[in-house]
Formats: structure tokens, C-alpha cells, sequence
């Protein structure tokens, strides 16, 4: 496929960029966040919605922007601050922006499974981002395809 290029006068470079890649209504978005926040994200845990065991999640974010989570403690869980989420925001895309323009326009929370095997060799996630920032890596690259209905995600690190 081939992208058309982006005038140089355009206000919403993305927006353009995930329209060019648009067939079928079917949208293309890749989130880029920094890898060492990332896995910082990926050290505190608690049960999340009909789950029974508090295993390592990162929970994808559309609200104020976009961003992963950890499912870490939520601020009424403790009586401080020490818990709290950390908050990876997508490169481009913190607090104020608007990612309905990518993402469509209801706010979703995505949870990502970070101790699932996802590789034949029995690699998870969280050890494939752990390879990566040993082997150098400083990007991971959230791959999204969706329409109104379905998505599919593809992780990748560089």
C-alpha cells in the first residue's frame, strides 16, 4: 500500500496518516511509547474485572489522550500515593489531546496480557519488552487494526 504524502500545511499529520491507510472502514494506528516507561508500568498488579488472579497487565487507555496503565492499585485502594497506575502516554497523544481522531470516538480500556505466552518458543510479552531494552531497543510500537466492531493488535520493539 502505498501512503499519499502529507501536505506540509496539515494540522492533524496522524489523522491523515491513519485516513490514508483506511479501506473497507477499517483504520491503521501505530502508538509509539517509550520502552523503559513501559516496562516501569509493568511491576504492580491487582485484580481487574471478573479476573481471579492478579496477574501482569498493561491496560490500554482512550480517555484524556492515549496511554497504557498498569493495573496497578487504584488511589482508593491506598490510603497515600505510593500505588498509584503509572501512566505511559503514547508519544504525541498525553493529557489535552484528542484521539477520537484515531482511535473513533468512545473512551475504551483494553487489557493486555503480559505473562500469556505469544511466541511458539513459550516468550511473553513482558519477556520479549525485557529482551528488547537488554538488546537496546527504546521503542514499543502498539499496532492497531480496527472498524466499528474488531481489533487486532501486533506488538513490536526497536
Amino acid at each position: 500500500m502505498t501512503i499519499p504524502p502529507i501536505s506540509h500545511t496539515s494540522t492533524d499529520p496522524l489523522l491523515d496518516v491513519v485516513t490514508a491507510n483506511t479501506a473497507h472502514n477499517q483504520k491503521k494506528a501505530t502508538l509509539v511509547f517509550p520502552l523503559a516507561k513501559v516496562l516501569a508500568a509493568a511491576d504492580q498488579h491487582k485484580l481487574g474485572y471478573a479476573e481471579t488472579e492478579a496477574t501482569p497487565r498493561l491496560w490500554w487507555v482512550k480517555d484524556d489522550g492515549t496511554h497504557l496503565m498498569n493495573n496497578g492499585q487504584d488511589p482508593t485502594d491506598t490510603p497515600d500515593d505510593t500505588y498509584l497506575p503509572t501512566v505511559v502516554h503514547v508519544d504525541g497523544w498525553g493529557p489535552g489531546t484528542d484521539a477520537r481522531s484515531i482511535l473513533g470516538g468512545d473512551d475504551f480500556r483494553e487489557s493486555i496480557d503480559l505473562t500469556t505466552p505469544i511466541f511458539e518458543d513459550g516468550t511473553t510479552l513482558l519477556g520479549m519488552l525485557r529482551q528488547a531494552a537488554t538488546d537496546g531497543a527504546t521503542r514499543f510500537l502498539l499496532k492497531a487494526t480496527f472498524d466499528d466492531t474488531h481489533m487486532h493488535q501486533t506488538y513490536i520493539t526497536e
